[in-house]
């Protein structure tokens, strides 16, 4: 899968096209992102953050978010490719989830149980997708041409992480480097591929 079909699944799967789009070459040497000490976020929004990056991407019989540094990289993303606008969306997002967490289970959301977390992203990806077709949502932004602040949250956590070496080699299948195109038939079960060419 290359980098243009990956941004085009992701899409896809937030159902609004990818806010991000000139991001990062896969793998390709890059300049450190703002760290999560200079981003400016206090230390219970990174902790709501990271829980929020592994409910999302749990660890399974695959590395999770928290194994491919995945919250660390969330953040630097946000402080570095997003607009003004956009950042002040999904910081009023992060508020929304832990308000929404009080509300629900009278805790933080850092504060809930794993299957209490899954259940409230569920929530919010479904509310997320009824609001950006326009339907009537718990979520009131107003913000002009911005989809839910879901939506950006996980089109960033899916993209770190099927871009990360670690979702990349160890949950996908990844070859360095590419040999001649094979037309290798999928079967049930197969990983896809991180290399556009698998040898």
């Amino acid at each position: 899968m290359d980098r243009r079909d990956l941004l085009k699944l992701i899409a896809t799967a937030t159902g609004t096209s990818f806010i991000c789009s000139p991001a990062m070459a896969v793998w390709q040497e890059q300049p450190a992102l703002t760290s999560v000490k200079d981003s400016g976020l206090d230390d219970n929004t990174v902790a709501l953050i990271t829980e929020l990056c592994e409910t999302v991407l749990p660890r399974t019989d695959t590395p999770g978010a928290k194994d491919a540094g995945l919250p660390a990289f969330f953040i630097g993303m946000i402080r570095e490719c997003y607009t003004p606008e956009q950042q002040a969306l999904m910081e009023a997002g992060f508020k929304d989830v832990d308000a929404r967490s009080q509300e629900e289970y009278g805790k933080p959301f850092i504060g809930l149980s794993q299957k209490q977390k899954t259940a409230l992203a569920s929530k919010l990806d479904s509310e997320a997708l009824a609001f950006n077709r326009g339907e009537d949502s718990p979520w009131d932004g107003k913000e002009d041409g911005l989809p839910h602040y879901f939506t950006l949250y996980k089109q960033l956590m899916i993209f770190g992480f099927f871009t990360s070496k670690t979702g990349g080699t160890q949950v996908l299948r990844h070859v360095d480097i590419p040999g001649d195109y094979k037309d290798i038939p999928y079967k049930k079960g197969d990983k896809a591929w991180m290399t556009v060419w698998p040898v």
